[in-house]
């Protein structure tokens, strides 16, 4: 029928009803990145400078432990959401997920206007809440695309970061969103490379601002606080309000809704693959991924904080960490068609290495947990802001490298159906990010970064167990007639074998 419709309807309208919808397509592309852009522009800002905003603050009960506990509380619910997320996303709908989504960021922002204990944790786990939901929303992204987005990252200067574009990177399973309805055909590689250049000049929006707003000070008032957040919670406003912006499209129905159970079969495909052997060997990568996530998003910061006196070197090392981010993901590529994976996952965790040397050398062993004004100890070797500028791009381009190639395998093995492997993935990590938060704001810095030597080294090399086992099971899947090993006849004979032993028989005698 509906063929038979078209049929009747003149060329020249079908040609125009294409042109309305890719319009209408690219214009929904913008107003997601735009509004991304805005969201996260104001969220990278304000967990980014939380420990040390309420380090400076300390009113109402709040210390630095305060902002490490609130970025666990976030973490840990979003990778519990990340199970649920599309059950919900699936009832709502993809445009009003979106902007109640955006609901519990702004409620978290202008949270440390004036901070309170109760009113921090209750946003957080909130954030944690609307995070999962907003990035199911927001739609796919194919792994099979990554290059390609990295390149275009990279001719946006390399200027770009975000907390969460781990989880940004894992939601290569979504279905029925917004970037899928509104990209059809071959479409998806441009549109996604649109998006995300629009999403990640956030942290340059951000810390740019952060960067003139701090100034030369030397601790944040409360008038440079009222002025950030609400500044802050504007951009999450206008993100907002840029969803509503967002229009219908005519995608067949076909091509864009999923059954309703299919949102909830991520969740048990990820219990089985969760003991899954392959899936085991990645643990150690994942347990990695997690506390390295704790490390560069709000350690390193703290420590940068606790040992120079200008607040705005904080916005530069972000900005640091940023370039290593997103030009990891362009370097370990390219490299990856020179040395192998292997050869980039060693070099990965060389740089890593090298970068936790030059911490424990150049830091002191309180710089991470003192609650006095200035670190007290005395490091290794003199402290200075571009030594620590350039350890903050070598942990951001290590951490990268990991990443890029947990995503290329999990993509690689778990090709049909990936979105239970990142699930797992999500989950593993989200929970280890969870209890490094618990634990860095206690545990002296020398321990925290044996910790991230002990399980990087630990995880590369089960990593290379999956990378070799792999290995010998596609050079036996190559073998001939591998097939006919479990061929049996109808009366039950094993006709293989028997063809198999004869000539030996023959030999024999």
């Amino acid at each position: 029928a509906g063929e038979a419709f078209w049929f009747f309807i003149p060329s020249q309208q079908i040609e125009n009803v294409e042109h309305f919808n890719m319009n209408v397509n690219l214009w929904n592309i913008n107003i997601l990145g735009v509004g991304f852009m805005l969201i996260f522009s104001a969220f990278n800002a304000a967990s980014f400078m939380e420990s040390i905003v309420f380090k400076d603050y300390a009113k109402h009960g709040i210390t630095i432990e305060t902002g490490f506990h609130s970025l666990a509380v976030i973490y840990g619910v979003l990778g519990l959401s990340n199970w649920f997320a599309p059950a919900i996303v699936n009832k709502l709908g993809s445009k009003l997920s979106l902007i109640l989504s955006v609901i519990p960021n702004i409620c978290f922002i202008f949270s440390m206007y004036e901070p309170y204990q109760w009113s921090i944790y209750l946003c957080s786990a909130l954030l944690g809440t609307g995070g999962g939901i907003l990035w199911t929303a927001n739609g796919e992204v194919c792994s099979s695309v990554f290059p390609f987005v990295c390149l275009i990252l990279i001719l946006f200067l390399l200027l770009s970061w975000s907390p969460l574009s781990v989880v940004c990177s894992s939601l290569t399973s979504r279905n029925d969103k917004v970037i899928a309805k509104n990209s059809p055909g071959d479409t998806k590689p441009r549109n996604t490379g649109i998006f995300w250049s629009w999403f990640n000049m956030s942290a340059l929006v951000g810390n740019t601002f952060l960067y003139f707003q701090l100034g030369n000070s030397e601790t944040i008032s409360d008038d440079t606080r009222h002025t950030i957040y609400l500044v802050l919670g504007g951009f999450s406003v206008a993100g907002l309000l840029s969803f509503i912006l967002l229009k219908p499209n005519e995608t067949p129905l076909d091509e864009c809704e999923i059954d309703e159970q299919s949102a909830w079969q991520p969740i048990k495909d990820g219990m089985r693959f969760a003991v899954s052997p392959n899936m085991g060997l990645l643990y150690g990568a994942f347990i990695f991924t997690g506390l390295s996530l704790n490390f560069w998003s709000s350690v390193y910061i703290v420590i940068i904080g606790n040992v120079f006196p200008k607040r705005n070197y904080l916005a530069l090392a972000g900005i640091c960490v940023g370039i290593g981010q997103v030009s990891s993901g362009f370097v370990w590529s390219v490299l990856t068609y020179k040395i192998g994976r292997k050869g980039v996952l060693l070099c990965t965790t060389l740089v890593y290495c090298i970068a936790l040397t030059l911490v424990y050398l150049a830091f002191p062993s309180d710089a991470a947990t003192t609650a006095e004004v200035r670190a007290q100890g005395v490091p290794i070797i003199a402290s200075n802001i571009y030594l620590s500028l350039f350890i903050a791009l070598l942990i951001g381009l290590g951490d990268g490298g990991f990443n890029v190639t947990i995503y290329a395998t999990l993509g690689q093995l778990w090709e049909e159906t990936p979105a239970p492997a990142f699930a797992v993935f999500k989950f593993v990590q989200g929970m280890l990010a969870t209890v490094a938060f618990l634990y860095c704001g206690v545990l002296l810095l020398p321990y925290q970064l044996l910790i991230l030597a002990l399980t990087c080294v630990t995880g590369s090399f089960c990593f290379l167990i999956l990378d070799y086992k792999c290995a010998r099971q596609a050079e036996y899947e190559e073998l001939p007639d591998r097939h006919d090993l479990d061929r049996r006849d109808v009366s039950g004979n094993n006709q293989f074998y028997e063809e198999l032993e004869q000539p030996l028989l023959q030999g024999d005698g």
